[in-house]
């Protein structure tokens, strides 16, 4: 099967890693994938480093000629890879070759991919796009689909959830490489590393994460240690410090910065904490985590109540409890395979 993906994403986000992945494990299945994006975006570029057919366009225009423009571009680079499937990951664009499918009715499959917490739009122009012109929808979690089957009126088989997954040549235990981050940073082989893995911002709640670690220290886990695995986005080194100071876990908090290799640190960690406040459309970090064979605890945000289960997730807010899971040492762990994970989103497609 050839699928042409339309990622028309600026940075790389949850919705570009999700699409990237799809790509990647097709090339993995020695089947064949080809992206369409904006000029120069990261996910472009790291598909021409996985040595795909790429296709640069200004595909979140709201000009006119240029939507046309874009369209003659999509439809030669269609021809030109003999796709199968066009899969669009944004709504940019979605529209009006949804449109254009219908009426021309080219032969191609058309796919709608939704990883996004904002439910769709209730009218009856994205009632047609999605339920008429559009061949699928696949959706990264369950309470996306349950938006499109309550506000857009699609039928069950229509609309697939799909989580995503890691590639496993990446993401797999190595504990060498965590006793060596542990033994760089003064881990000893009887600290317990709890790691939350992340950019710096209010949403992944590393606010309610260091509390809940400064009440899980004074009930007496005395060799707690923390590993905080990122770089400031909308909170800055500086507050982030202010913040481990405010709880008294100076002393046993490590602040990575951003690392060439996530997996050191991964390795390096006993206890995976998702803290988020939102979002979480699509939780990567987590499976990266259980890839590792590292437990994870979470939040209740977004897709991760679907993906554990109950005994390890707490309310966002909630560092009470957050720091009895953390007392407790133990999480989740379910591999999440990008090979199963493209090879389940094929045999959607094809049914």
């Amino acid at each position: 099967m050839n699928i042409v993906h339309l990622i028309n994403v600026r940075w790389f986000n949850a919705t570009a890693w999700y699409a990237y992945k799809l790509a990647e494990s097709a090339v993995l299945q020695g089947d064949k994938a080809v992206v369409a994006g904006l000029p120069s975006s990261p996910v472009i570029q790291k598909a021409k480093e996985l040595g795909v057919n790429t296709l640069e366009a200004p595909f979140t225009s709201n000009n006119l000629f240029t939507f046309f423009s874009n369209m003659r571009k999509l439809h030669k680079f269609i021809r030109e890879n003999n796709a199968d499937v066009l899969c669009c990951h944004r709504g940019e664009m979605f529209w009006i070759i949804a449109l254009d499918k219908f009426l021309f009715r080219r032969k191609y499959k058309l796919v709608r991919v939704r990883g996004d917490v904002r439910p769709p739009r209730k009218d009856i122009f994205t009632k047609f796009t999605h339920n008429i012109a559009c061949d699928k929808i696949i959706t990264s979690a369950e309470f996306i689909k349950k938006y499109f089957k309550d506000i857009v009126g699609s039928k069950d088989d229509h609309v697939k959830t799909i989580y995503g997954g890691v590639n496993r040549n990446v993401f797999f235990e190595d504990k060498a490489k965590g006793k060596l981050f542990r033994e760089k940073n003064n881990i000893k082989d009887d600290d317990f590393v709890v790691g939350v893995v992340g950019r710096f911002d209010p949403v992944k709640g590393h606010n309610v994460f260091l509390k809940a670690c400064k009440k899980a220290y004074d009930k007496g886990m005395k060799n707690l240690k923390i590993i905080l695995a990122g770089f400031p986005e909308n909170i800055s080194n500086e507050e982030m410090q202010e913040m481990i100071k405010e709880n008294h876990l100076e002393d046993i908090t490590i602040i990575t910065g951003k690392v060439e290799d996530v997996t050191s640190v991964i390795n390096a960690i006993d206890l995976g904490v998702i803290s988020s406040l939102g979002s979480e459309a699509i939780c990567r970090v987590a499976m990266e985590f259980m890839a590792c064979n590292v437990p994870v605890i979470s939040s209740n945000a977004g897709v991760l109540p679907e993906m554990l289960p109950s005994e390890f997730i707490y309310e966002m807010y909630d560092d009470e409890r957050l720091s009895e899971l953390i007392i407790n040492k133990k999480g989740f762990i379910k591999i999440y395979d990008e090979i199963d994970f493209y090879k389940e989103f094929v045999s959607e497609i094809e049914k």
